[in-house]
């Protein structure tokens, strides 16, 4: 469905309703979450939401797909520096984060059911983001900076572990600059053991 009846809505009622979509479904997952309760959270009836979006699958998609335009737009191109281009999509991730309440909880769903395959649809969701990666954020990297041994795979392999690892992780009492400081720290880390020296 292309959500057409959603599309003509007002800027404002569209945002009203993507935050509760977001909100909920960061809350308590995609097979958890009710579309009832999306609805409350909107102060919107059930009905509304399945006139907008058809299902719940749908909906959910459509806030994926909204989520990644939103970021795209932020972030238009990566430098020639790897690590740096690192720290400039996450920071574009944190401006939404900071936009929405339960955006962070929204992009680890995100991310687990791109790991996991725990939608069999996510498939093409799962092609975009990789397509997003290779194309605009890694698509000006100098990768002759890194040490002879590593290869490109390897790198992104590396990088995504450390990074999932550590938001599974980091301390939620922080603040998001605090926490950005310390993604910026592991980067700096593994730069210095990546990179060749005479780009350091």
């Amino acid at each position: 469905m292309a959500a057409t009846y959603f599309e003509n809505l007002s800027e404002e009622k569209k945002q009203v309703i993507l935050s509760a979509g977001i909100l909920c479904f960061g809350r308590s997952g995609y097979e958890k979450t009710a579309i009832s309760e999306i609805a409350k959270e909107a102060g919107i009836s059930k009905a509304a939401i399945f006139h907008y979006f058809g299902t719940k699958h749908d909906l959910f998609f459509y806030l994926c797909r909204y989520v990644r335009n939103e970021v795209d737009n932020i972030f238009t191109e990566g430098t020639d520096d790897y690590f740096d281009s690192v720290a400039l999509f996450i920071q574009a991730q944190f401006h939404m984060i900071k936009k929405h309440p339960g955006m962070y909880e929204f992009m680890c769903l995100i991310n687990e059911l791109i790991e996991t395959g725990g939608l069999d649809s996510f498939t093409q969701i799962r092609k975009e983001y990789h397509k997003k990666n290779d194309h605009t954020v890694f698509a000006n990297v100098n990768w002759n900076k890194f040490n002879n041994n590593y290869d490109r795979t390897t790198i992104i392999n590396l990088t995504k572990w450390v990074g999932n690892g550590y938001l599974m992780d980091f301390d939620k009492t922080l603040s998001l600059d605090d926490i950005f400081a310390e993604v910026t720290r592991y980067l700096t880390i593994k730069k210095i053991a990546l990179y060749k020296s005479e780009f350091l």
